[in-house]
C-alpha cells in the first residue's frame, strides 16, 4: 500500500473556490461554451496512537453552471483509514473511501453522478529486512445516478497474495497473484447504445502481476507494472494484459520530468463507451521558479480501439490533451492561487464524436 512521504498535520481545513471556462462543454463538433463555478470545503484528521495511525477526511463540492443550470450538482467525498503495527513483522491496514463525481460530457451527454466506494484491507508480513508477503482484499462498488446508465453499476471483489523484495537502496520488485469477480446487478436494464444487449457482463478473473520500482540514482526513478489476466464470462471472456512504464528524473533541485507509456484492455461495461484497447503516452515537466511559484506543463496522446459488436462498427479514436501552463503561487502559508490551462482534441471516424475544447481554470485554495 502506498504511503505518504509526509503525513499532514493532525488537523487540516481546506476551502477551494475556482472558476472554469470550457469552450466546448458538450464535446461535440460545434463549440458551445460553459462557465462553471466550483466551491469545495473539507477537513482531514490524522492521529498516531501507540504506533497505530488513523486518518479521517470529508469534503463537499458544489458545481454551478452558467448556461446549464440543470447540471448544478453537490457531491461528497470522504474516507477513513488505519495503518497498524503488530510486533516487528505484521503491518495491517484497513480503509474505506467514497467519492462522487459528475461524469464528463465526453462520456455521457446528460447529468450523471458517478459514485465510487472502495473498501480495502490487508496485512504485510515481514520475513526480514528485504522480503515481505502482502495479503490484500478489496471491494469496489460503482453506481450511476442517471437511470439510462445504471446498467453499468457493478460490484468488484478481489483478493491477492504476493511477495515483495526491497533492496538497501529502496528499489523493489514484487509478484502478485490476484483473483476476483465482477457483477453487474442492473445489467438487465436498458444499456447505453455502445454496450451490446443480452450478453451477460458478469465475469470472474485471475491476474498475475509483476511490479517494480527501481531507484537508479537519487535523481532518477523507474516504475513498472505488467499484468496478464484471464476473464471468464460471456461478454467479458478471454485473456489479455496491461502494462505501465513510468520514468521520473530531477535534473536539478528545481526541475522534474515525468514520462510514461501505458497499455490497458478495459472490460466491456466499465464505461458507457467501452474501448477494447487503450495505448497512452505522456510527458510532464515541472519547474520551481521561485520558492513561491511552481510552473508545470504536460502532454498526453492516447489511442482508443473499439472492437465491432452488435451495436457498433470497429473504429479507432485518438485523444490529445495538452496543458500549456499550470501555475501555483503560494501567496501566504495558508493561501494559494492556481491557474490551469488545457486543450483537448479527439479525432474519430464518427463525425459526431470529433471535437476540440479549450479549458481554463483559476482559483484560490485555503489550507489551515
Amino acid at each position: 500500500m502506498a504511503q505518504d512521504a509526509e503525513r499532514p498535520d493532525r488537523f487540516q481545513f481546506n476551502a477551494d473556490l475556482g472558476h472554469t471556462r470550457d469552450s466546448n462543454y458538450d464535446r461535440e463538433p460545434d463549440n458551445d461554451p460553459e462557465h462553471i463555478t466550483t466551491g469545495t470545503a473539507g477537513i482531514r484528521l490524522n492521529q498516531t496512537l501507540s504506533r497505530q495511525h488513523f486518518n479521517v477526511r470529508a469534503a463537499v463540492t458544489r458545481d454551478e453552471f452558467g448556461e446549464r443550470e440543470e447540471l448544478d450538482t453537490t457531491t461528497w467525498s470522504g474516507g477513513v483509514g488505519w495503518q497498524g503495527n503488530i510486533g516487528s513483522r505484521l503491518n495491517p491496514y484497513l480503509s474505506w473511501n467514497y467519492r462522487e463525481n459528475l461524469v464528463d460530457r465526453a462520456e455521457f451527454e446528460g447529468k450523471d453522478v458517478l459514485t465510487d466506494e472502495v473498501i480495502s484491507g490487508g496485512v504485510v508480513y515481514s520475513l526480514g529486512p528485504h522480503w515481505n508477503i502482502p495479503v490484500r482484499a478489496r471491494r469496489s462498488e460503482q453506481e450511476h445516478s442517471n437511470d439510462s446508465q445504471t446498467a453499468l453499476d457493478y460490484i468488484d471483489e478481489q483478493a491477492s497474495i504476493g511477495v515483495l523484495y526491497t533492496s538497501d537502496r529502496y528499489s523493489s520488485a514484487g509478484l502478485n497473484l490476484i483473483g476476483g469477480q465482477r457483477e453487474y446487478p442492473n445489467q438487465d436494464r436498458s444499456r447505453p447504445e455502445d454496450i451490446p444487449q443480452g450478453d451477460d457482463l458478469d465475469y470472474d478473473y485471475t491476474t498475475v502481476e509483476f511490479e517494480t520500482n527501481w531507484i537508479i540514482s537519487p535523481k532518477t526513478q523507474l516504475e513498472g507494472r505488467l499484468g496478464f489476466f484471464d476473464r471468464n464470462g460471456e461478454a467479458n471472456d478471454g485473456s489479455g494484459g496491461y502494462a505501465l512504464v513510468e520514468g521520473r528524473w530531477k535534473p536539478t533541485y528545481k526541475t522534474k520530468l515525468t514520462t510514461g507509456v501505458q497499455y490497458t484492455e478495459p472490460p466491456i461495461g466499465e464505461r458507457s463507451n467501452s474501448p477494447s484497447e487503450i495505448e497512452r503516452v505522456y510527458l510532464d515537466a515541472e519547474w520551481q521558479a521561485t520558492p513561491k511559484i511552481l510552473l508545470s506543463t504536460g502532454y498526453s496522446w492516447a489511442n482508443n480501439d473499439f472492437e465491432a459488436n452488435s451495436r457498433r462498427e470497429a473504429r479507432s479514436e485518438h485523444v490529445q490533451v495538452l496543458n500549456p501552463l499550470i501555475a501555483r503561487y503560494q501567496m501566504t502559508d495558508a493561501l494559494e492561487f492556481y491557474f490551469r490551462s488545457t486543450w483537448v482534441d479527439r479525432s474519430s471516424p464518427e463525425d459526431d464524436r470529433e471535437f476540440d475544447a479549450t479549458i481554463v481554470k483559476v482559483g484560490l485554495d485555503l489550507t489551515l
